[in-house]
């Protein structure tokens, strides 16, 4: 089961930044720096909760707080690169 969890996690991240390095209408650098960007950014917010003790599981003070914020951000990590996705493929 958690191997199921992990291929959907991945795949969640790894599909937005396939289609964006897949664009014809950008140039191949500019469509590579992007795809990196949307597949690099969950990596930084789940750095983020490994990198704040409180966010680490190790907090003191209100822990169920920080559980609940550390939840909310590991969803957003999840939902980031399609985010990102849709802003950068946005017509200007």
């Amino acid at each position: 089961m958690r191997i199921l969890l992990v291929l959907i996690a991945f795949g969640m991240i790894a599909v937005p930044a396939l289609l964006m390095l897949a664009r014809e209408d950008l140039p191949r650098g500019r469509r590579i720096a992007r795809a990196l960007v949307v597949f690099l950014a969950p990596a930084v917010a789940l750095g983020l909760i490994h990198g704040v003790p409180e966010l680490d599981g190790r907090a003191l003070d209100h822990p169920n707080a920080w559980t609940l914020l550390r939840l909310v951000l590991t969803g957003l990590a999840l939902i980031l690169p399609w985010c990102l996705y849709v802003w950068f493929t946005a017509r200007r």
